[in-house]
């Protein structure tokens, strides 16, 4: 088993399965329905999660399998262990052109497995020369991806990584807004790009500018043309918010469109609330109802009666005011290109501990869930 980062493979630019091999890890080995069962064996899908998927299982499913199907890498499935020692499987989607998603690391009491599926994916990220960025999304009160994820920025710097906790609501589709006349809202146009990067990263700092790719296509026009290759949509709309009659940038709200559940917590749909911290407390509400009328038009056809909302503690009073059901707090943790090494190294030096002390006491620990 591979622990020391593979320079001899990623420096000769080898075939990203052969890297996955050399960690015992399959890709896409189990079929969508084999993946859902697992998830339902590891008690990942947890009521209250399985109950907001269950209405809509038949679309889901049919989602995860045209992206597995996609020639150009979409989606994939790692996976490591058997059905006797007990499977661990890590999902990575193509989140934006370049940048992809960690999500839904699973395990049937088998760490050495966990540890498989994610150094695999580091050193892939390593040898991927067009991919930025990665990142994922953890509940801050789930202990084990609270203590590996939540401690990236200690052992990558925060030059090159990022943790940031948000509040997660559930803002009915179909609510209506009554203007602001203190507030316009204008959509995004290419000459408002460096004023969209600049909030964003007053909001969400610069790492998130570079993994969400707000300097370069803002609307996704190329990752979309990846995913109508097999039939689906991947978009992003913006608008930016005003004081009227005035070049005073307040907010702007980022709607991602996706493939319905690639993301259990369906973040691939989430709508990005960013208030500037210059605006007072007392105008949030203001800012986020004008901007939240603005964005309805983006999920016109979206089949959840609520749109996904992520807001900072800046701007989550604003959305409960404005009629938002809180569902729970998630942190996102990014890491840039140049910190992949370093974040692997950290993913090492984390199971190694873990796995001397599951060894010292004759036990060995469930890893369940990295974004439950």
């Amino acid at each position: 088993m591979l622990t020391a980062i593979p320079d001899q493979l990623v420096e000769k630019g080898s075939q990203v399965s052969d890297l996955y091999a050399s960690y015992g890890v399959q890709v896409n080995a189990l079929s969508v329905e084999e993946i859902f069962e697992l998830y339902e064996r590891t008690a990942f899908l947890y009521p209250e999660k399985a109950a907001r998927l269950r209405p809509h299982i038949a679309k889901v499913k049919d989602n995860w399998r045209r992206m597995l199907r996609s020639p150009d890498s979409l989606m994939s499935v790692l996976t490591a262990g058997d059905s006797q020692q007990g499977l661990a499987s890590l999902t990575v989607w193509r989140t934006a052109q370049r940048g992809s998603t960690l999500q839904h690391l699973v395990s049937e009491n088998n760490p050495i497995a966990s540890r498989a599926v994610m150094l695999g994916s580091g050193a892939a990220s390593m040898a991927n020369r067009s991919e930025d960025s990665g990142q994922n999304w953890f509940r801050p009160e789930n202990r084990f991806p609270a203590r590996v994820f939540g401690s990236v920025v200690e052992a990558v710097g925060s030059a090159r990584s990022s943790v940031r906790r948000h509040s997660y609501f559930a803002l009915p589709r179909r609510l209506t807004y009554a203007p602001d006349p203190g507030v316009y809202v204008a959509a995004y146009d290419a000459p408002q790009k460096a004023t969209l990067c600049a909030l964003a990263a007053s909001v969400r700092g610069h790492i998130y500018v570079v993994a969400e790719g707000l300097a370069g296509d803002v609307e996704f026009v190329g990752i979309d043309r990846l995913y109508r290759r097999v039939g689906l949509r991947r978009t992003r709309h913006v608008w930016i918010a005003y004081r009227t009659g005035t070049q005073e940038v307040l907010g702007a709200a980022i709607a991602y469109r996706g493939p319905l559940g690639i993301n259990f917590s369906y973040l691939e749909n989430r709508c990005d609330l960013l208030i500037s911290p210059a605006v007072s407390q007392s105008d949030t509400t203001a800012v986020a109802r004008a901007l939240l009328g603005a964005v309805s038009p983006a999920y016109e056809d979206f089949e959840l009666d609520e749109i996904p909302l992520m807001a900072d503690d800046h701007s989550a009073h604003a959305c409960h005011q404005l009629g938002a059901e809180f569902l729970r707090h998630y942190c996102q943790g990014v890491w840039l290109k140049d910190g992949c090494s370093d974040f692997y190294r950290h993913i090492s030096a984390f199971y190694s501990r873990l796995l001397l002390r599951a060894e010292k006491h004759g036990v060995r620990q469930a890893l369940i869930g990295s974004q439950r």
